[in-house]
């Protein structure tokens, strides 16, 4: 089976134009947030987001994406996996009230457990929406998909504001993260009808659960390797410095699961449908490292070079409260490149059903960061905990590269190929930025130019040795895009 490249495009177009709405709010959101709360206040949010996050993968185990990838789905396949669904989000809900009164032997924050059992609402609403949001997956419907994360995301963004501004403090994004995953459970149901009625079969779970748990254990792992140092810094270094920490990480990894979130969710159901087709694999896994690695230089690079005007200006008001946090910041800036670059092998690796190779490449990462999160700690310095997470995650191309080399011909000189620019364009975009006057960034709108400077330079080094690669190809399918809607009409 054949992807349509201007289908795929128009969804890209539809997950991007939503997840650039959310991206909007979100933004928005942590702004008014950074500049209202202390660093001690965004730890306690960051360390019960992690429990949360942890019990989350439990929440599913893989079992969405085992219902998208099936070749074919009946009423009984849905109903078994909506029961499964729901059983396992009573199970999350009720270890997070279990584990919430520990909680603070972890962490020195008092209000740490109340949030956590807050939080755990979630687990039971985000059973609302979950049949709509597969069919609406497995159909590829991505215009309609756009709708309640928009919706949701614009939810939160009000609500957060106005606690937040009404002194809700750190609670004020806790019950705006609730009522975001309730917002968006009920659009979803009122756009897709799914009949809503329970069955289990174990015959269904079974299958379900044989592709769902490798994918499963990977992500455990993977959420394991994001938040390791979150937890560790949160737990030996206290709620400041994860503070500082956590809002690094924030942006630093902004764009690449902003990234995540976009294209390969549109990829993975792509992939599923020349799973058989090595050649088109390669050809497709190609072209989005190439197009992914471009926006995420774009974006990261900006931030990277002017970190210090980013962390003072706009999110300080002008003061120096998170400025402990800029080395962090860029550093985890080149983790987002490197990072958004990989993403695109998680759905090629699902479409095919090698979740194991998922599994295998988490592991490895796993225990690289954990031996060097031990060094880092004892050092009581946040950069170097950053440093262990970008080692550790480019150690899983250890694992990545033998499989796809021997699956679909991609060797490291392909990528190399199609990624090296980036070397270029980050190292020159720094370095002419750099040039600036340093009074060019004290006010919002000379920082929006110094970013503008910093982008443009960046783009235009990687047009010129890619040979404009990227934007022809966007180029070409715009207008192949635009030729089917003028031929429909």
């Amino acid at each position: 089976m054949n992807i349509s490249k201007a289908k795929t495009f128009r969804n890209i177009i539809y997950t991007s134009f939503g997840k650039g709405l959310t991206l909007v709010c979100v933004a928005l959101t942590s702004l008014v947030v950074a500049r209202n709360l202390t660093s001690a206040d965004y730890g306690v949010i960051g360390f019960a987001g992690i429990i949360i996050g942890f019990l989350g993968q439990f929440n599913d185990l893989g079992l969405a994406n085992a219902v998208i990838r099936r070749p074919e789905i009946r009423p009984h396949h849905l109903q078994s996996a909506l029961t499964l669904k729901v059983l396992l989000s009573l199970c999350a809900f009720g270890v997070a009230f279990l584990i919430a009164p520990f909680s603070h032997h972890f962490f020195d924050h008092p209000a740490t457990g109340n949030v956590i059992r807050v939080l755990a609402v979630n687990f039971l609403v985000s059973t609302i929406g979950f049949l709509p949001q597969v069919m609406l997956t497995r159909e590829l419907n991505y215009r309609a998909l756009a709708i309640p994360g928009v919706a949701g995301a614009a939810a939160q963004c009000i609500v957060a504001i106005f606690l937040v501004l009404h002194g809700w403090s750190y609670w004020a994004v806790i019950i705006a993260n609730v009522g975001a995953t309730l917002v968006s459970g009920v659009i979803m149901e009122l756009i897709r009808r799914v009949p809503f009625s329970f069955r289990f079969d174990w015959a269904d779970a079974r299958e379900f659960l044989r592709f769902g748990i490798p994918l499963f254990g990977s992500g455990v792992i993977a959420f394991v390797i994001f938040n390791l140092d979150n937890f560790l810094v949160g737990a030996s270094m206290g709620s400041a410095r994860l503070g500082y920490y956590a809002l690094a990480f924030t942006w630093g990894s902004f764009v690449c699961g902003i990234l995540s979130a976009t294209v390969n969710n549109v990829l993975f159901p792509a992939f599923s449908a020349i799973q058989n087709d090595p050649v088109a694999v390669r050809r497709w896994y190609l072209k989005t490292v190439d197009l992914v690695g471009f926006i995420a230089l774009i974006a990261n690079a900006t931030l990277l070079a002017n970190a210090h005007f980013f962390l003072v200006t706009l999110l300080g008001k002008g003061t120096g409260k998170w400025l402990p946090a800029v080395l962090t910041l860029k550093i985890l800036c080149i983790y987002g490149i490197l990072r958004a670059i990989s993403e695109p092998l998680g759905p090629c690796l699902m479409a095919c059903g090698r979740t194991k190779t998922l599994l295998h490449a988490a592991l490895l990462a796993g225990g690289i960061e954990l031996t060097l999160l031990v060094v880092a700690l004892r050092s009581g310095r946040i950069e170097l905990v950053a440093c262990s997470v970008l080692i550790a995650y480019v150690s899983q191309m250890a694992v990545y590269l033998p499989f796809l080399r021997k699956e679909f011909s991609v060797g490291l000189g392909s990528i190399a190929g199609r990624v090296w620019p980036i070397g270029p364009a980050l190292g020159l975009s720094w370095l002419a930025t750099s040039l600036l006057p340093a009074s060019f960034g004290s006010t919002l709108f000379t920082l929006g130019l110094r970013g503008l400077f910093t982008a443009t330079v960046a783009g235009l080094t990687h047009g010129l040795f890619s040979r404009f690669r990227c934007f022809n190809e966007m180029r070409g399918m715009v207008v192949q895009n635009f030729t089917r809607e003028v031929t429909a009409l």
